[in-house]
């Protein structure tokens, strides 16, 4: 019998060798059931390089946002605070003026600045330093033990030192693989997943916070986020995901890429590790493929 999927496979096949990666994988869950999961290519492309896995953890970039995203819902429901409450009001170690009166809506739907204050520091760490404020935790204190340690997904983390499992990537002009290490408190560009790990993450937020029957999260964080997909004008990016009429998807700047299917039931999941700009119209041509295949 084939492969449904195999279409899907060969869409990835030619995807890596078009935009020059070195590694690539897939995996699919469908029904609760893993119906597809594949895998292509090294970690780098140098003598001794590791064969891609299951166990294989891939740059998600800003795939990373939807777990910020995450857990600013779960500190502003948690903390019963309005999603129009002004940050500065809660941040207290930036200036006003440096805030520039964003609120947690507008950071939760990327719709004020990218950079504030002369330091130009990013949304997300302005997210972070809000959740802190809220929580007294990190981001990724809040993510690992409300959902990778429930879940089992220990090939999550953001990466402080290197290891064997990471895939590099390739962002310099000159083809040079590197390892992205930063801080491991959530805000930052390094933010490595397996490809399973991140299926479940989309398959997480398909159900609603409902895995293997048990509630993780609170149905009041995914009330939030239908709010704020209601609300917001554009009804496209919320909390780190890309809202469409099919599916909605997060993806990331070295070809990691997560789209959730809620008609057929269904994550899929694509990871590449080549750093480029130029990705937009594959994420759509992705999308397509797996809804194609899904509907067979």
């Amino acid at each position: 019998m084939s492969n449904p999927f195999e279409k899907l496979i060969s869409y990835t096949q030619t995807s890596q060798e078009k935009y020059g990666a070195s590694a690539s994988a897939l995996f699919i869950i469908q029904d609760g059931q893993v119906v597809t999961e594949w895998y292509s290519g090294q970690h780098h492309f140098k003598r001794g390089a590791l064969p891609v896995t299951r166990d294989s953890m891939f740059n998600l970039y800003s795939i990373r946002k939807s777990y910020v995203g995450m857990a600013t819902a779960i500190a502003v429901t948690e903390g019963n605070i309005s999603i129009d409450t002004v940050v500065s009001d809660i941040v207290k170690d930036m200036a006003i003026s440096d805030l520039k009166g964003v609120t947690i809506r507008e950071l939760a739907t990327k719709t004020n600045a990218k950079y504030f204050g002369p330091q130009r520091i990013e949304r997300e760490e302005v997210a972070g330093k809000l959740i802190k404020a809220i929580t007294g935790k990190t981001i990724a204190q809040i993510i690992r033990d409300r959902v990778f340690k429930p879940l089992d997904l220990n090939h999550s983390e953001w990466v402080s030192v290197p290891e064997a499992r990471l895939v590099c990537d390739f962002q310099a002009a000159d083809g040079y693989a590197s390892i992205r290490i930063e801080s491991d408190e959530g805000c930052d560009r390094n933010l490595y997943a397996s490809a399973k790990d991140l299926a479940m993450w989309g398959y997480l937020h398909l159900h609603q916070g409902t895995v293997h029957n048990r509630q993780l999260l609170s149905s009041e964080v995914f009330r939030l986020i239908n709010q704020l997909r209601a609300e917001t004008q554009d009804q496209h990016r919320v909390f780190g995901w890309y809202y469409q009429e099919k599916w909605f998807y997060a993806s990331g700047a070295a070809g990691c890429h997560c789209a959730v299917i809620p008609e057929f039931n269904a994550v899929g999941v694509r990871m590449l590790n080549k750093y480029t700009e130029n990705y937009s119209e594959d994420q759509t041509m992705f999308n397509e493929t797996l809804y194609e295949c899904l509907g067979l």
